[in-house]
């Protein structure tokens, strides 16, 4: 479980990939086309492969920097030419 906001709070995340399918009818009446949980085993992946991995970074990994922390681009003004009106 992580503590990320809920998808439809403003600025949360979108839902993982199992959350998109996990109340699909299960029960499908005959004739009709087949929900995803005719694939129980892509459904088990997703199960698994959304779910956040615990413990620190790897030792040959470094986190990605903040991006709040970079400097942000600074325009600079060009010096007028010599023989130019402005």
């Amino acid at each position: 479980m992580t503590n990320d906001p809920p998808p439809n709070a403003p600025g949360g995340r979108t839902g993982r990939a199992f959350e998109l399918f996990e109340s699909a009818p299960r029960d499908v009446p005959t004739g009709s086309s087949p929900t995803i949980w005719s694939f129980p085993g892509m459904v088990g992946w997703l199960q698994v492969a959304g779910k956040p991995v615990a413990g620190p970074w790897p030792p040959h990994q470094q986190p990605r920097p903040d991006p709040d922390d970079e400097p942000l681009p600074v325009a600079i003004v060009e010096p007028p030419r010599p023989g130019e009106d402005i």
